[in-house]
């Protein structure tokens, strides 16, 4: 389902990083809480961090974490050759629990590169999505050479988008200014709701990115990825029946959609809807094996 070697998974286990169960026939049998481990670890493998190192870290996270507290409760990114754990406004290394500050202003400590961008950040469910620039190479939208060189003024709408999405990584504040920017200009600019939504959604603004999550959807009613980021905001506000719907209106428009497929099976698990979670993460199974 995950594409792990039974080495791989082995390896998990002999860590002491999953508690599988016996079956009948002395198989091993993986809680849905072990899926959602498994896919947040394997997500945090790079190329400068493999997986025994990863395992290292989770393995001495878990060793400090109080036992009452799972791994999957943990927000865990890659900072270079390191994991990092997120907690609030907090941040420190999970293999050496030293804390860690940011001194560049609005730059987060570790980044953070939506699904749509190829995947570099681990979760416990995928995260909203950024919208790109259908002209990701236009000169507004390209980083300079130089990084102490002035960026073009943007004039129009689609520059002020390809500014703001040039910025979300380094500078989200300008880059939701950019957004703004875009929506003073173009008010039915559905894209910039979506990744405006997203970066309010980021900095905890649960209300205002639903706001614009909906506004996108209003202008666009079958857009897949503004049902799936609103799904993930409800989620947040702690309405997870709505945020099933919201996923299941993001299948009916694309249902390819794996990562909506993931998130309904896990809230369906929660719920105790063990038939709808298992269909599902089927769906997730079959789509993650053809891509």
């Amino acid at each position: 389902m995950l594409g792990l070697s039974p080495a791989r998974l082995r390896a998990y286990v002999r860590d002491g990083l999953l508690c599988p169960q016996r079956g009948h026939d002395g198989e091993l049998r993986f809680s849905f809480q072990d899926l959602l481990l498994l896919r947040t670890a394997e997500g945090l493998v790079t190329e400068r961090l493999p997986p025994r190192r990863v395992r290292d870290a989770l393995r001495k996270l878990r060793r400090r974490l109080p036992t009452e507290r799972p791994l999957t409760g943990m927000n865990l990114q890659t900072d270079g050759e390191h994991v990092v754990i997120h907690d609030g406004g907090t941040a420190w290394r999970a293999d050496s629990g030293q804390g860690l500050l940011s001194f560049a202003g609005d730059r987060e400590i570790s980044s953070r590169v939506s699904p749509l961008r190829g995947t570099a950040v681990a979760s416990l469910r995928p995260l909203p999505v950024v919208r790109e620039p259908e002209d990701a190479g236009s000169s507004i939208g390209a980083h300079p050479s130089d990084p102490d060189a002035e960026l073009p003024c943007p004039t129009t709408a689609e520059e002020f988008y390809g500014l703001g999405y040039t910025l979300e990584d380094e500078a989200p504040e300008a880059a939701r200014v950019a957004y703004l920017n875009v929506l003073r200009l173009d008010p039915g600019h559905a894209d910039a709701h979506v990744n405006l939504g997203r970066l309010m959604h980021q900095a905890g603004d649960l209300e205002f990115a639903e706001e614009h999550y909906r506004a996108a959807l209003s202008l666009r009613p079958g857009d897949a990825t503004a049902f799936f980021n609103l799904g993930v905001v409800l989620e947040d506000r702690g309405r997870p029946d709505h945020a099933i719907e919201t996923y299941d209106a993001a299948l009916r428009v694309d249902p390819t959609h794996a990562d909506a497929h993931f998130n309904a099976a896990r809230l369906h698990d929660l719920a105790g809807r063990y038939e709808a979670a298992l269909r599902h993460l089927r769906a997730y199974r079959n789509l993650s094996e053809n891509t």
